[in-house]
Parts: C-alpha cells; structure tokens; sequence
C-alpha cells in the first residue's frame, strides 16, 4: 500500500497541481452522521411504518461490510388486515381499552381482553422481520440495531439466524421473564449485547412545503375488509372488529414517505460539504435492497481529494471523482438484482446515473426536485429513460417534516 506521502505526490502530479496538503482547500463535510447513529435511525424511522397504536418499533440489520441488508417494523403478517385483527395490548381490559390504559402487574383484574382478542397473538415482530425481510443469503455475523432490548421470542429468532450482535439503547423491563430469557440465550448462544447512547438526541428530515393530501385518505378503517373476515373471526376468536376499541395508528407514514425519508436519511452520511444526496432501492414486495450517497470510492481518502465545486482546472474539483448516490446504491444491492425495483432519490438523475439505472434493470424513478431539469445532462436522461421504458414519477410528500426521537 503507498505511503500517504507517495499519495500526495501522485495527486500533485496527476491533478496538474492539486495539493490534498493545501491550507485553501475546500475540507469534507464534519457533521455527518456517524454509522451507529444512522443505522438506529433507520430502525427509528422504520417503526414510523408500524399501524400499532401502542409500541411501533423497528429494526435495521447491518452485514460484516456495513450495508443494510434487512429492515423490519412491528405488524402482522403479510395478507393478514391491519383493519380487522385487533391492537389492544394484552394489559388493556374492556372497560380502559378505550383511552389505552393498562392494568400492568394486575394479573387478577376483572374483564381483562382475552388472549384473541388482542394483539399478541397475531403480532409479528420487527426482529424477525427485519431478519424475513433480509435481501441477502443470510444475516451470518451481521449486527442488528434496536430501540429497545427483544423480547425471548425473538432472541430465538436471532441466534438462529447467525446475527452476532444486538444494539439497543433502553431495556424498560429488564427484570422481566422476557428480558432475562434473553440475556441467558444470547449469552450461552455468543450474541453480543450492546447498550448504546446515540450522539444526538433526534434527527430531523425535511421534504419542504408541498403536501399530497391524496396520501391521507384510506386511513380510516376498511369496512369491507371487515366485513370479508367477521364471520372467521367470529367463529374462531369470537372477536367483533366493528366493536374493537383500539384501532390501527392513523399517523404512519406511507411507503413513498416512507422510502424517500431513507434516502434523505442516507443523504445525512454524505461528507460533500455542497450537496449531500441519498438513494434507496426499492423491489416489489416493498423490501429495501439498495441503499447509497454520494462520495468517493472505497478506499479513497475523504481527505485526500478534492471536494471544491470550482477549481483551477476539472482535476481540481470533485466532480471527476464523486459517486452519486444512485450508483452507489446500485452497487451496495444485497439481493442477486434489481431488475424491476423503483429507485426513490432527491435530485432527478443525471445522464451518466441514468445510464447505469437502466443498464441495471430498475424500471422506476421516484424522484422529489427537478432542480437542472434544462441542463443538458437531465435531458440526455430523460431521452435515454423514454427509450428504455423507464416510468418516471415526481413524489409529493406526505407530510413536511419527520422527527427521529432517539
């Protein structure tokens, strides 16, 4: 490996004079968000997607080369109605269930729900989804990041998948059955447990001011839907989901929010002090299979080369250099491809990004602003994603802002 002298050197003479050492360049972005902070938030924000009114939690799983390779939140199973199975917690009895009150450690109270009649039974967890959900072989020596300690049952779960370590931050139980189960299995099985303090207490991602208000609708409850399944749940939980109490959260962000919050959260790891852009990868059972930003390739310095926007010639500026985020993202894939997946990002591509989307196989871009849409870059873009069948879509956020409260 050369020397970081013989790597000035090399940069001197190649740039035609560029000197990394120089007191006048322009430095790397500083406030980037640091690694275990943004796979938290990852997990953070994916419990915004969770319908449950109670505890929305979810999980990000990171592999040995720091890609994300599976994401989960709180929900049921895939095909089974978030409007007709119920999300009473089984600490509610009938008479709180409408204000949400909990009986906790009164195991004797009257009227307490029965076991069907709550969420329990039906409730798949973020840990295991984010490990089902996983666009890679396996999660082998990977490293999953929580919010909160898992419970026995998915600590199962995880050793058996092979993950090797759990981050968390807080454990509200820890004298639990639950929480001691845990710490038993994932001691004797080798996981390592990691309690963590995140270096900010929240994070917070702007779309700007336009809204969808198309995205709002259908939240209410599907009467149809539950008038499908009355008759099932009826006869085998004597459960009436027309006199349930406890109705899904309203508040949970749509997949296109959803998606794109990755992609501006991913942004946040950029070191460009001038442009920082995200890049998520999206397959079509709503999994998330890439994710990028852009910078300079592995192995090469964020502090060696150059990050100006002007310069005394091309070598001096970053441009020749940089990876947008959408290559990037193409290139950290988990799964064998991703032919037919959308692609959600800030900026509308350009023609060299757009070159490598099509080439990939991604058949939609999801993109927010259309800032150098006359540029002659944009427009080679648009001919070759004409050509090539590549939908093109313009997001409308769904709300302004999102705030991550670690």
């Amino acid at each position: 490996m050369a020397s970081s002298d013989q790597i000035r050197n090399l940069i001197i003479q190649e740039s035609k004079g560029y000197d990394p050492h120089s007191p006048t360049k322009v430095p790397k972005r500083t406030n980037y968000l640091p690694w275990d902070d943004y796979f938290l938030a990852v997990a953070y924000l994916s419990g915004k997607r969770s319908k449950d009114p109670m505890n929305s939690k979810g999980a990000c799983i990171v592999d040995t080369q720091g890609r994300i390779v599976g994401i989960g939140y709180d929900g049921f199973p895939r095909g089974c109605s978030d409007d007709c199975l119920p999300w009473a917690s089984s600490d509610l009895t009938e008479n709180n269930a409408d204000n949400g009150i909990g009986v906790e450690g009164d195991e004797n109270a009257e009227h307490v729900l029965p076991w069907l009649h709550t969420r329990e039974p039906y409730l798949c967890h973020a840990e295991i989804n984010a490990i089902l959900n996983k666009c890679s072989n396996d999660v082998v020596g990977g490293r999953m990041f929580v919010p909160d300690f898992p419970s026995n049952e998915c600590a199962k779960f995880i050793i058996q998948s092979g993950i090797h370590e759990i981050i968390y931050v807080k454990d509200n139980s820890p004298d639990s059955d639950s929480s001691r189960a845990s710490r038993i299995l994932f001691e004797v099985g080798g996981v390592k447990m990691t309690k963590i303090e995140p270096s900010i207490p929240s994070i917070s991602i702007s779309f700007g001011e336009s809204f969808d208000e198309q995205s709002t609708m259908g939240r209410k409850q599907d009467e149809k839907e539950m008038e499908r399944y009355l008759g099932l749940l009826m006869q085998e939980a004597k459960f009436n989901p027309f006199e349930s109490k406890v109705p899904k959260r309203a508040d949970y962000l749509s997949w296109d929010d959803y998606f794109m919050a990755i992609s501006f959260l991913s942004a946040m790891r950029s070191k460009d002090p001038n442009t920082q852009v995200g890049a998520c990868i999206v397959d079509s059972n709503k999994c998330i299979i890439g994710i990028g930003y852009n910078g300079f390739p592995r192995g090469c310095s964020d502090e060696t080369l150059p990050w100006a926007r002007n310069g005394d010639c091309e070598l001096h500026k970053k441009y020749p250099y940089v990876v947008h985020a959408e290559v990037n993202a193409i290139l950290n894939k988990c799964s064998a491809n991703v032919r037919g997946a959308s692609i959600y990002v800030a900026l509308f591509p350009c023609n060299e990004c757009s070159k490598v989307i099509i080439q990939s196989g991604i058949k939609e871009v999801v993109y927010l602003k259309d800032t150098y849409h006359d540029t002659e870059a944009c427009r080679a873009s648009r001919i070759m994603f004409q050509m090539a069948g590549v939908k093109l879509r313009q997001y409308l956020p769904g709300c302004g802002n999102l705030c991550i409260n670690f």
